[in-house]
């Protein structure tokens, strides 16, 4: 079978993570392409057997020029390439492919990653997608809650599948030596809100003084993010630690990791946190990614949105209650049971076989 993904890019994130993770398994058996605004900028590694296709040889300056080349590029490398089957990943990639609907005569899968409520609240994105996703023939989603959003027809073509762990955060080296760290890792923007973990720890600093905050991590709220801790009097305690190659190592080496974000799809830096058995907190974000994988208290604590005060009380809880935050670890550790590659990959098989019939 032809196989095609079509997003943005490559770089960091999480769909690009999952993609890398599908496409290097769906190559075993299938030809596999990534349709792609640009080859630049690749973070994963990927099968060299996967096929890279770029929409921009030379960038357009004015975003509807630049979109229509798009477009009409994208209905000749399908016409050359002929795939199977389409798996779109993010609103503008699919937007483009399902306008190319009536040329398309194959199954088109879109995966929506973030929360609905956020990605569609411009007038443009809201009218594109109540006008556009409809002619898809199914979606993949990441929780109930994402599913909820959409009307009853794409509903009734959807599943839900969550987000693989890749292998290597299947076995932890559990002889690493831990440091006295909490640790987040993500974009350094808004949406994650690491100002609030920053002003979190900040209460307990005098506490604990033997404690780092490490955030790893990078974007356009770094320079804010450093004067907040510059003015916290903390840059001692509080590291922006910038992209790691690394991050499983880091994550062995904490004992506890945060996620702070005001809103999600299904956070693979969470995943991975609890796969190397680390206890966590975590924001009970729309739309509701978290809440899927923890169970309050049992294997992770949840708390509000936005709530400093809450947060600070479940770190505090976490450094003082050694006993109960290793158990924590060992149950979020069977995340892996669920999520590992071999059974998200036959979810999506099986999803693939039914689009082909």
């Amino acid at each position: 079978m032809k196989i095609m993904f079509n997003t943005s890019s490559m770089g960091k994130g999480g769909a690009e993570r999952v993609i890398s993770v599908l496409a290097n398994e769906l190559i075993k058996e299938n030809d596999v392409s990534i349709l792609l605004n640009t080859k630049e900028n690749k973070a994963y590694d990927l099968n060299e057997k996967i096929k890279l296709l770029e929409l921009d040889k030379k960038y357009i300056s004015i975003a509807l020029f630049r979109n229509l080349k798009r477009i009409w590029t994208s209905a000749k490398i399908l016409k050359k390439e002929q795939p199977d089957i389409i798996i779109s990943f993010l609103p503008m990639p699919s937007y483009r492919i399902l306008l190319l609907r009536e040329l398309i005569k194959v199954p088109i899968i879109v995966s929506d990653r973030n929360d609905p409520n956020k990605e569609y609240k411009s007038f443009i994105s809201n009218f594109l997608m109540k006008k556009l996703y409809p002619k898809a023939d199914g979606f993949v989603f990441q929780t109930e809650k994402q599913k909820e959003f959409f009307d009853k027809e794409i509903q009734k073509k959807s599943v839900i599948i969550y987000n693989p762990i890749k292998d290597e955060f299947l076995n932890a080296n559990k002889s690493m030596q831990k440091e006295n760290t909490i640790i987040s890792v993500g974009r350094l923007v808004e949406q994650k809100n690491q100002k609030m973990l920053i002003e979190a720890f900040s209460k307990i600093a005098k506490e604990y003084p033997n404690y780092t905050l490490k955030i790893f991590g990078a974007g356009p709220l770094e320079s804010n993010l450093k004067k907040q801790i510059e003015e916290l009097n903390l840059l001692d305690r509080i590291i922006l630690c910038g992209i790691c190659d690394d991050i499983k190592t880091e994550l062995e080496k904490a004992k506890i990791f945060v996620l702070s974000s005001d809103y999600e799809g299904m956070p693979n830096a969470l995943i991975e946190a609890m796969a190397v058995g680390l206890p966590v907190i975590s924001t009970d974000c729309p739309c509701g990614g978290p809440k899927e994988l923890i169970e309050n208290e049992k294997n992770g604590l949840l708390i509000e949105v936005g709530d400093v005060e809450d947060l600070t009380k479940k770190m505090k809880y976490l450094i003082e209650n050694q006993e109960e935050t290793a158990k924590m670890g060992k149950n979020a550790e069977k995340i892996k049971e669920k999520l590992n590659s071999i059974n998200i990959l036959k979810q999506w098989k099986s999803y693939i076989e039914e689009m082909k019939k």
